[in-house]
């Protein structure tokens, strides 16, 4: 696991909780996307992690970031793409140590979470 969540704001809008952050990547990616753990975070008040659709994860060194919940909030991944040398889809970061434009990179995280029942 080399991603690491930062929580910056949340709010309660009385039917979700919605979460801001920050994460940080280091070491090395894992093919098909590396482990992001929000179970940390009882402020989120959620059993499970956001459903799909409703998290947002951007950068500013021209990666692609996509979310892709787990099945609890401790096991969500992280899918890294980029563009190729072609003009077609973004093939996936290769495996591997994270290139610079990665850990060096602003990524923030915005997540929709259904609140405890």
């Amino acid at each position: 696991m080399a991603l690491t969540f930062t929580l910056v704001d949340t709010w309660d809008d009385s039917q979700r909780v919605h979460v801001a952050g920050t994460i940080a990547a280091s070491g090395n990616y894992v093919s098909g996307g590396d482990t992001l753990d929000l179970s940390k975070f009882p402020v989120i008040a959620s059993a499970s992690a956001p459903i799909q659709g409703t998290s947002w994860i951007d950068g500013l060194a021209g990666y692609d970031y996509v979310f892709y919940p787990g099945t609890a909030m401790n096991n969500g991944k992280v899918k890294i793409f980029q563009q190729g040398a072609s003009a077609g889809a973004f093939p996936e970061v290769a495996a591997g140590a994270y290139p610079a434009a990665i850990t060096s990179d602003t990524i923030t995280f915005y997540g929709i979470f259904k609140k405890l029942q």
